[in-house]
């Protein structure tokens, strides 16, 4: 009588268990969510058709496997659950391609996609020979190195062929000075939760450029820190672990305080710092309001006539309003939203220096037009 007793509560708990969920999996079906906000993607959606050509060549079994997944009833609470015991208990080095060393964060590649880097490579060489290579002027190119590339060095993980991509780069742009900064930079001037680098401790890397572009006695390197919290990099949500949250530190100075930046795109022009993108959805969008096509910043005190021409990824967003201290105007350009032919309609390419500054990270992607 007792065991069936048991037996009796063991089939009603897993039948409350059992209806629960398949009434959450209805909830969600009805309401599904659209974006992940930790993860900063769109999610799988139910499949609208559902025909026999799907089901014959699978695309609806994957479609609908993607939606299961995606949609899954406290999905969230299971993503860390899960990401906290690889980590933490198992001790497993990575959770999804995603690595945590002394509180830093990092995806890991083990290769570089040939495919992309020769796609990229190949971008940046149109770029020169069709805008730059008979325009007078100097040139110059610089690849930023991913946190990945600190793991490996610092920790012992699988790492990417960093010396072959630079070979590539430097012989496909042979026509341009290559600056190393390789060694100007550790994994602690890199925030925690996300892939860039902070401003504050880059500055070695400033003085470097500075330099080689010549520009190094016009830099004149003093500022205010202030601080900005809490900032949720990428990886904040995609580890899932709840990590400590990261702090952006910002500079200024009286010549900083009085730089504008005119956006290209909207005809609007505004300071180097958008207070209201660090409250969005990448709070680093607040170094020149985020991914612009073309942007130029203008330095109303400069004692010079130099102008200065960067084409690069995000990582210049930090960058670029140290070095315009040392000159009257630097255009940048991002040809992930630009298509290069139409430069030549805003920017007069004749003896103007022109540096490219591209990561890792992004040469080892097909992001370019």
């Amino acid at each position: 009588m007792q065991n069936q007793f048991k037996h009796i509560v063991s089939t009603c708990v897993f039948g409350v268990f059992l209806s629960f969920f398949v009434g959450m999996c209805v909830f969600s079906y009805c309401n599904p969510a659209a974006v992940s906000e930790s993860e900063r993607r769109p999610l799988a959606q139910f499949p609208e058709k559902i025909t026999w050509e799907g089901v014959i060549d699978k695309t609806i079994i994957d479609d609908f496997e993607d939606y299961s997944v995606d949609q899954f009833p406290f999905r969230e609470f299971f993503r860390s659950l899960k990401a906290k015991v690889q980590i933490y208990v198992l001790r497993l080095s990575e959770n999804n391609g995603l690595a945590v060393k002394d509180g830093y964060i990092v995806k890991i590649e083990q290769k570089f996609t040939q495919e992309f880097v020769d796609y990229s490579i190949g971008r940046l060489q149109y770029v020169y020979e069709t805008l730059l290579k008979n325009n007078g002027g100097d040139k110059f190119v610089s690849v930023i190195p991913d946190k990945n590339y600190f793991f490996a060095k610092d920790y012992g993980y699988p790492s990417p062929d960093y010396d072959k991509l630079i070979d590539e780069v430097q012989t496909a742009l042979s026509g341009m000075e290559y600056i190393d900064i390789f060694s100007e930079l550790e994994l602690e001037d890199y925030y925690r939760t996300d892939t860039h680098w902070s401003q504050d401790k880059i500055g070695d890397v400033v003085n470097k450029l500075a330099d080689e572009l010549g520009a190094g006695n016009r830099i004149w390197g003093k500022y205010t820190e202030n601080k900005l919290y809490p900032f949720k990099g990428v990886y904040y949500g995609q580890s899932a672990l709840n990590p400590e949250l990261d702090t952006i530190t910002y500079l200024t100075n009286e010549i900083l305080n009085q730089c504008t930046v005119y956006d290209y795109e909207t005809g609007q022009t505004y300071g180097v710092y958008n207070f209201e993108k660090f409250e969005g959805n990448d709070g680093y969008d607040f170094f020149l309001s985020g991914s612009k096509a073309l942007l130029r910043i203008d330095n109303p005190n400069a004692d010079t006539e130099e102008e200065l021409i960067i084409f690069r990824d995000s990582f210049g967003s930090s960058i670029a309003p140290l070095l315009a201290e040392g000159y009257k105007s630097i255009y940048l350009v991002d040809i992930r939203y630009v298509v290069p032919d139409l430069l030549n309609q805003y920017i007069d390419f004749e003896n103007k220096d022109v540096l490219f500054l591209y990561s890792t990270l992004i040469l080892n992607s097909k992001s370019f037009k």
